[in-house]
């Protein structure tokens, strides 16, 4: 009785709270790879189906696969603002971006930030260390003025990188990584951007809100304060999150291909919800009957069963032509003279993942997942709302 009544608070509640006033848009832009990226993509996920690739300890390292496909969205740093393309992870309470601090080859890829140019810089000193699955960053805390769309945070900490140990910025297409996750998950000393967004009395409701595009007709968006109606069909799920969450993560009570369920969740399965991460994850040891039970023809991929997650008793599936990664016969823009639409390779949209507790274990519900299902995360609810997301096509 006590969870249907808190359900019928939220519904009672959330129609006053669709429109409320301090409602900020930040648009997201899709960043897809290319054709010879897609196919090293597929490579690396057949070697490594068993090699964990997240990682969270307590120096702050989270190792982070950007792989594919992104959506990257601008934010403004210093005084006057000088404009970023930063990915939003939920997955992460760290902020960092690319500084002219970094003289790596890699870091000289991407637009930097000039500190020199802003008149509200302050250097604080302490340092910050982020591993990724291309190689790891360096930075240092400082703090500045930093702009989200219309929400203005005066003094707010973030690092600016000061050394690349790989080709972090080079492959991963973006200046800089803004966390949306909890503080459990931000290097020791600093506060997450979205908790001082609440403390500082910003919005009216404490959530945020993701639609992903399935291609380039349409518009990706982050909506601060607020949910589009328009990207959605249907009704909300409500969903509560785990207990003493460090990520967003909910309770998956099954994992089924069509109607079979693959018998990993007997206890509950616990899972993450993260923009972050383009792919989805499992547990090694689940990976090979995953890839056992979806073994076949590439060319035959479509006639897969759904993918399936049951979450809170409701049923989220994925079609085959979201989580089965291909790339086709069509040569790269420099050779236009021949084209095929024939299959040269696909795998599945996993990667491994292995954690140990109290985070662990751990699957990963990235990208893959969230551009089938429009995302409302809630600080004061501590609960994830799932819509149909409407696509144009």
């Amino acid at each position: 009785m006590k969870i249907i009544f808190a359900i019928l608070v939220i519904g009672n509640c959330f129609q006053e709270l669709l429109s409320p006033s301090k409602v900020y848009k930040i648009p997201l832009e899709r960043q897809e790879y290319t054709h010879d990226e897609k196919k090293e993509l597929i490579k690396t996920l057949h070697q490594q189906r068993s090699i964990a690739s997240f990682v969270e300890s307590k120096t702050a390292i989270h190792l982070k696969n950007f792989s594919n496909t992104q959506y990257v969205g601008k934010i403004g740093i210093g005084t006057p603002s000088q404009w970023l393309d930063v990915i939003f992870d939920t997955g992460s309470g760290n902020f960092f971006v690319n500084s002219k601090l970094c003289k790596d080859k890699s870091c000289k890829s991407r637009k930097a930030f000039d500190h020199n140019k802003s008149d509200t810089h302050k250097e604080i000193g302490d340092s910050l260390e982020v591993g990724f699955a291309t190689g790891r960053i360096t930075g240092v805390i400082c703090e500045d003025v930093v702009k989200i769309s219309g929400v203005k945070l005066e003094a707010q900490h973030f690092a600016e990188v000061t050394d690349e140990d790989g080709s972090v910025f080079m492959d991963g297409k973006f200046s800089g990584l803004m966390g949306l996750g909890f503080k459990d998950l931000a290097a020791e000393g600093t506060e997450p951007i979205f908790d001082r967004i609440v403390s500082s009395g910003l919005l009216e409701w404490n959530v945020f809100s993701f639609f992903f595009s399935l291609d380039y007709s349409e518009s990706s968006e982050l909506l601060l304060g607020g949910v589009d109606t328009n990207h959605y069909e249907g009704d909300i799920h409500w969903i509560p999150l785990t207990e003493d969450p460090s990520y967003w993560t909910v309770w998956v009570e099954d994992i089924r291909l069509g109607e079979k369920s693959l018998g990993f969740c007997k206890r509950k399965c616990k899972a993450a919800i993260d923009t972050g991460t383009t792919l989805l994850s499992a547990p090694s040891k689940y990976l090979d009957k995953i890839f056992e039970q979806l073994s076949g023809d590439c060319a035959n991929f479509m006639e897969y069963p759904d993918l399936v997650y049951v979450i809170d008793g409701k049923e989220y599936r994925i079609p085959p032509k979201n989580y089965v990664l291909t790339t086709n016969g069509r040569n790269r823009d420099d050779n236009p003279g021949k084209h095929s639409d024939e299959i040269e390779g696909c795998t599945l949209a996993f990667m491994a993942l292995d954690l140990d507790p109290p985070k662990g274990p751990l699957w990963i519900l990235g990208d893959i997942f969230l551009s089938s299902y429009y995302s409302i995360f809630d600080r004061d609810r501590m609960a994830i709302g799932l819509a149909l997301a409407k696509h144009k096509n």
